[in-house]
């Protein structure tokens, strides 16, 4: 999931900078902001989040086959505005491949954290497993009750993001 993100996150900026600098050049009134693919994105992310409350109160957790690659696609849609100012920048002054090694180094960096954070949060889960094998009835309420909350409250924010424009 977290080369997915990355991989989509800095794509985006990318292919916005190198599609549209005409446009850019033209308007320069939202420079680094892409407000179709962050809407889209947060009305994405939202739906993940119902899709968390729902999931929070039927029984069993079933994850698909794909579920992380998803997710990650939805999440990068907003792209990356650092690497899309440094690719504008890199292309306005006649050094795109510049903006290129950026923006590689930048996806290599978001993915080398994400994945940091994922690790980490695998061996600290082994540690709740091991607590957690004699008390099964507070396991599933914890976790129901975290991914319910987890879900109100990304529904909450993308709500508040897209109506708040």
């Amino acid at each position: 999931m977290s080369l997915t993100l990355s991989f989509t996150h800095v794509t985006i900026a990318v292919l916005i900078a190198a599609l549209s600098l005409p446009l850019v050049s033209i308007a320069l009134g939202s420079v680094g902001r892409a407000p179709l693919l962050e809407d889209v994105s947060r009305g994405l992310l939202g739906l993940i989040g119902v899709w968390m409350i729902w999931r929070a109160f039927r029984h069993g957790h079933h994850h698909h086959k794909h579920e992380g690659e998803a997710v990650g696609v939805m999440a990068g849609l907003i792209p990356c505005p650092l690497t899309l100012f440094v690719m504008t920048f890199a292309i306005s002054r006649g050094v795109p491949v510049a903006g290129i090694l950026f923006a590689i180094t930048m996806m290599a960096g978001v993915a080398l954290t994400l994945s940091c954070v994922a690790v980490l949060s695998i061996l600290f889960r082994e540690r709740l497993v091991h607590f957690f094998d004699s008390r099964p009835r507070l396991f599933d309420i914890i976790s129901r009750t975290i991914e319910g909350a987890a879900g109100v409250v990304l529904a909450s924010v993308a709500l508040w993001q897209i109506t708040s424009r």
